[in-house]
């Protein structure tokens, strides 16, 4: 639909008198005599302007451009609608100057009324009487007649070094750069065509009104003719697209109105295509920061802007198709942004190509120092989410094609002021921006070329990242900056090869040292790009040479500058030893860089593109690395320390206590003492050497009054039971004490309900929360209402306002509790459904102190077929694949949560059965009801480990395993079924804790442990199996059955994880001493087929492997160790990869798969190939 401002100008056009002087204006003014205020004519000459007649004369405004003047609806239309037959004037800005010369000549006035079908000259004479004024004339300005805007722009013309491979290399260039003064001017002729093959014009913007593209700086762009210069680079074969947006045109609701409304979509669209064809660009490129995240406000967009910006996508390719315009993006890095602003499959679609901004993750905003664009996870981050790898790997894995993705990489950095000028590291606490560069002027901000010039010349110190996760960092007195220099550059670029994504993207052309003032040759950076992508193949990796630490690096005189000799150019892209963090749940190529080092020049060349110059970089520097905790299970031996390098002195700090790094959150009950002989459980039981947090369990919502209450008064107040589990503190000082409220039977009805929704009843609920916890002496409180919104796992019992109420509950009382120390944490449910309903997870993960994942009770007795109660990952029988824990924890991530804040929780008892058919008692078999009640526990479909175990070694009960560790084990005797987690499951679960580098792990609870080791084992075997894992817990792992000793049983046999198959043991005897390696806790990779793996047990004294098999036409995946397909499956293969033990004990490892990790080339130690690298372990 047209613009509908009838009887009314834009607002946007600014009215220009048809007469040049005041004095001539009055004389207009008195032959205008039937002119009314108001009143429109057509313009006679120019079809895009009109008249109004204002003040008594009339004035002449202009239409937006591409709309006509419709004289008979008196509206600025499309010019398919307009009766208008007259050419406007080629005039860029869209309106005519009125001709000032005086006439040559006289003829015959004519009205402005006067209508002619063919619309003949006109002119306009003063009247002859009059003597205040000088006879004249006015006539139309003549303009030549504009060419027609053609069907598709010029196809670029010359040959590209770059043409012939598959990456691109897109430039943004600035429309602002050419303000700056000095040698920091960035004109259209400073781009150097060779290093680009897509130049961007930023910005155009979108007219605020009408919704519709229009210039940004008419000055620039038509008056100095920047649009026609650089549409120019078109003759030396590079394609010129313009952008639309940008971070300050994006503020507002302007692009949310435009895409949620069809009729503006089509209006933009029909003038956008002849915008762009006339004036020559190939394409548009939309830059809108950012759909339903307003400037990374996810909370001011409305939901519709995902749906409404995919529509916009597909209608803007169709439009343009027929056209051969150009279609692409710039989009965030944020996974949070890409969740809720972007419907990724459609933009894929029909993109041209995605310039991922992966850059800016950290600045000035965050109080704090951090890398503007780090590449991988560091463990110091906030946020796993925040780096390059993980952003790509999250584009893809939503369904962006890797041809299509290309990786921004900035050639400017974020600077800080410091607080504190002795604290100068990451995270360093930064209270304001960095001071503001002498050419680029904006605080917190310095062009690559102001940071090489402050290293090179002013006494800046540059700290390199040792693994070489993120670019380096510099500082100098109170100021801080980090950035990516050329080695960084270059890796960043080798890693765009070896994952065969689209190519790279800079911002921007003018920030690079374009003129040299470092000595590193014109366009460093962006050369360093275009070098490493215009070499022929995809890529291939070249053998990583060992690692240059380097964490400070200080200026010495050199010919080379201090700034390109202070990174490490040997060193491979990836971590020499990998971090024990978590990765994202794609994998990734890692990639080395070799000794190679780009002679800069001046200028560049087709030629120069293919030549590589190789020469050496050094550096004198001192390091001080940063401690790793200890690989579980592993059993202590001295390693050799490596050689220090001639040129560095390093220096390793104390070991860190793992006790204080995870958590083990452990409930207590105050009913289990009511229990009789042996499962009687009292505070005297509790080992506080096994928790780092106790958590009593429960107090309870008084339904009247809606304020906690006791839940027993007879066992917390008359036998003292708050008192004597406080008192454990006593026992180890650092042991915390918080009080639960809520549980499974407290939560039902809608008390929980009526408490959150009403904002009187959580002050009250908070003011006396906060007495009743200091009064007791409790360390804080634990949140265990099942569920907001699916009350009691029924979504349709609780009101939707259940979720934006029980976050705001949180944050009050996290409000309440801070001032005095107190924390806060809360127990979730595992359930996809529930999570998404009931839980507004990011201000939980904000508010609480950790937030405890029930990751059991996925199947039980309401099922009416047997189930594993806490699956690990998903099972072909599953009817629900997201029930398992995996899943679980990827899901609370994905919505927000930090992974440090999550705890995953584990059963110390089983869910049973009582089976429908004796003969059908596998998975999936059908039931009657819950399995018999056990003796202590005394309640059915339940049984605490002691009561299983003692089952299991006693009375005869099979234990049945998955062959591929996807669950627990089951446990059956005629009817009866059980399924629980052993001391195995609950040693692999402590591992992914530990890999995925989450808070920690949860049980429930004390009392269903075998804490009096009725089983022969020891005392609390399951909660030591995680102390041992996640908390270096002193003492040998020991030999723990489940089922009765046979003759001939040796140790190795009785603690295997898994059942062993004969014709999978005798494949193991085949591996030869030089490839068998020390055995550890977990699942490790055959080294000679892909299709098996091996399930180990270790004590430290004797151990066991057991073969297993993937299901069929699945390969061992030894990154993640999971069965997976084998085109994403990384194999490791003896036939492939040789293993060549080092002096000092570590492996050069080759191996090779078929998936997106295609080659990888790296070192680690065997602790590091047995324990798995650690990559997010996803099987989702």
């Amino acid at each position: 639909a047209p613009p509908t401002y009838v009887q009314a100008p834009p607002t946007f056009v600014q009215a220009v008198s048809i007469l040049p002087h005041s004095n001539l204006e009055l004389e207009w003014s008195r032959k205008s005599a039937g002119c009314s205020k108001g009143q429109f004519t057509a313009h006679p000459s120019n079809c895009n302007q009109y008249l109004q007649c204002q003040w008594g004369a009339y004035q002449i405004y202009s239409c937006p451009p591409g709309l006509h003047w419709n004289a008979k609806n008196n509206i600025c239309d499309w010019p398919s609608r307009s009766t208008c037959r007259v050419t406007s004037p080629s005039n860029p800005q869209g309106g005519s100057k009125p001709d000032n010369k005086p006439p040559s000549g006289s003829s015959k006035p004519v009205s402005l009324a006067t209508t002619s079908t063919n619309r003949p000259e006109w002119e306009w004479k003063p009247d002859p009487t009059s003597t205040s004024n000088p006879q004249w004339e006015w006539k139309p300005e003549t303009t030549p007649k504009p060419k027609p805007i053609p069907n598709k722009p010029s196809k670029p013309s010359g040959k590209h070094p770059l043409a012939n491979g598959p990456f691109k290399v897109v430039c943004y260039f600035t429309n602002w750069a050419w303000y700056r003064t000095g040698p920091a001017k960035y004109l259209p002729e400073d781009i150097d065509t060779n290093l680009c093959t897509h130049v961007l014009y930023g910005f155009a913007v979108l007219d605020f009104e009408n919704l519709i593209i229009k210039a940004h700086d008419s000055w620039a762009d038509f008056d100095n003719k920047f649009y026609e210069r650089v549409v120019a680079m078109k003759k030396k074969g590079v394609h010129v697209l313009l952008a639309i947006g940008g971070w300050n045109d994006s503020q507002g609701d302007k692009y949310s109105r435009l895409v949620n409304s069809a009729a503006s979509r089509q209006r933009f669209i029909q003038h956008v295509v002849p915008f762009l064809l006339k004036y020559d660009f190939d394409g548009l490129d939309l830059d809108w920061e950012y759909p339903k995240c307003w400037q990374v406000n996810c909370d001011k967009g409305p939901a519709s802007d995902k749906e409404s910006f995919g529509l916009f996508v597909k209608e803007l390719k169709t439009a343009f198709r027929s056209h051969d315009l150009l279609l692409s993006a710039a989009v965030s890095p944020s996974k949070a942004v890409i969740d809720e602003g972007y419907d990724v499959k459609t933009m894929a679609k029909y993109l041209d190509w995605i310039s991922v901004m992966t850059y800016d993750y950290h600045g000035q905003w965050d109080k704090k120092t951090g890398h503007l664009a780090p590449m991988y996870y560091h463990p110091e981050d906030d946020f796993d989410y925040f780096n390059a790898n993980y952003s790509i790997n999250y584009w893809l894995g939503g369904g962006g094609p890797k041809h299509k993705l290309v990786m921004g990489m900035p050639l400017y950095g974020q600077s800080f002021t410091l607080a504190k000028r002795e604290q100068h590291g990451l995270n360093a606490p930064a209270p304001g921006p960095g001071q503001a560069g002498e050419s680029t002027r904006a605080a917190g901000f310095l062009a690559y070329y102001e940071i090489c010039s402050r290293i090179k010349n002013g006494g800046w110190t540059v700290g390199q990242d040792e693994e070489q996760r993120m670019g380096p960092y510099a500082y100098n007195g109170d100021q801080w900056i980090s950035f990516d220099d050329k080695d960084t550059i270059r890796r960043k670029s080798e890693w765009i090869r070896e994952m065969g994504i689209g190519g790279g993207m800079i911002w921007a052309l003018d920030l690079d040292d374009f003129r040299n003032t470092c000595g590193g040759g014109k366009h460093p950076l962006l050369t360093i790009i275009a070098k490493t992508l215009a070499k022929p193949g995809q890529g291939g990796m070249a053998t990583p040479t060992p690692a240059i630490t380097t964490t400070t690096t200080t200026p010495e005189p050199s010919e080379q500058t201090p700034l390109e000799s202070s990174g490490a150019a040997t060193t491979p892209i990836h971590p020499a030893t990998p971090p024990d963090v978590a990765e994202p749940e794609k994998p990734t190529q890692p990639t080395s860089t070799t000794t190679e080092e780009t002679e800069e020049v001046e200028g560049t060349t087709e030629d120069e593109l293919e030549e590589e110059t190789t020469t050496t970089s050094t550096t004198t520097s001192t390091t001080t690395k940063r401690p790793r905790p200890a690989k579980p299970g592993k059993p202590s031996k001295p390693k050799p320390k490596p050689k220090p390098k001639p040129t560095s002195t390093t220096t390793q700090k104390p070991k860190p206590e793992m006790e204080d790094h995870f958590k083990v959150v452990c409930y207590f009950t105050n009913w289990a003492w009511y229990r009789q002989g042996e499962g009687k459980y009292l505070p005297s039981d509790i080992d506080p050497e096994l928790c780092t947090h106790i958590i009593y369990g429960f107090a309870v919502l008084d339904s009247d009054h809606l304020t906690i209450k006791p839940h027993d008064t007879w066992a917390d107040f008359d036998n003292k039971f708050y008192e004597k589990v406080i008192a454990v503190k006593k026992k180890k000082s650092n042991i915390k004490v918080l009080i639960a409220i809520g549980g499974w039977n407290d939560s039902a009805g809608d008390k929980y309900s009526r408490l959150v929704n009403s904002a009187a009843a959580r002050q009250r609920f908070v003011q006396h929360v906060l007495e009743f916890i200091q009064e007791h002496g409790f360390d804080g409180l634990d949140l265990d209402w099942e569920y907001p919104k699916c009350w009691q796992v029924n979504c349709q019992q609780g009101p939707d306002s259940d979720k934006e109420s029980f976050a705001a509950f949180v944050r009050e009382l996290h409000e309440a509790f801070q001032p005095h120390g107190l924390l806060l944490s809360a127990a979730v449910s595992p359930s996809r459904t529930v999570i998404t309903a009931g839980y507004d997870v990011k201000a939980l993960s904000k508010y609480l102190d950790w937030i405890s994942v029930m990751a059991y009770d996925y199947h039980g007795q309401w099922d009416k077929v047997t189930g594993h109660v806490a699956p690990m990952y998903a099972h072909p029988d599953d009817d629900d694949v997201t029930f398992n824990t995996n899943f679980t924890m990827h899901y609370w991530m994905r919505q927000g949560a930090d992974r440090r804040k999550l705890i995953v929780g584990m059963p110390m008892y089983g869910q049973s059965f009582s089976l429908a058919s004796t003969e059908d008692n596998g998975l999936n078999a059908p039931t009657y009801g819950g399995g018999e009640a056990g003796e202590q526990t005394r309640a059915r479909g339940f049984l605490a480990y002691y009561e299983i175990c003692q089952r299991t070694l006693k009375q005869g009960w099979e234990v049945v395993r998955d062959e591929e560790g996807r669950i627990g084990p089951y446990a059956r005797l005629r009817d009866q079924w059980v399924s629980f987690d052993d001391q195995a499951m609950i040693a692999y679960k402590s591992n992914y804790v530990k890999r995925n580098d989450f808070g920690g792990a949860m049980i429930w609870a004390l009392d269903l442990d075998d804490f009096r080791n009725l089983c022969g084992c020891e005392e609390y075997p399951l909660l030591k199996t995680i102390n041992r894992v996640l908390r270096n817990y002193p003492g040998v792992q020991p030999e723990c059955r489940l089922s009765p000793a046979q003759d001939g049983d040796n140790a190795e046999s009785a603690v295997t994880e898994f059942p062993e198959r004969n014709n999978e043991v005798e494949g193991a005897s085949e591996m030869s001493n030089e490839e068998d390696p020390e055995c550890v806790n977990g699942v490790m990779a055959h080294p000679g087929d892909c299709n098996k793996y091996y399930s180990c047990w270790n004590n430290g004294q004797s151990q066991s492997r057991t073969q297993l098999n993937c299901p069929q036409g699945l390969h061992f995946d030894s990154v993640r160790n999971i069965c997976e397909w084998p085109d994403k499956a990384v194999c490791w293969n003896s036939a492939k990869s040789r293993l060549q033990h080092q002096e000092d004990e570590q492996t050069s490892l080759a191996f090779q798969g078929t998936g997106p990790a295609s080659y990888f080339v790296g070192k680690f130690p065997w602790s590091s190939l047995q324990q798995g690298i650690p990559v997010w372990f996803a099987r989702i």
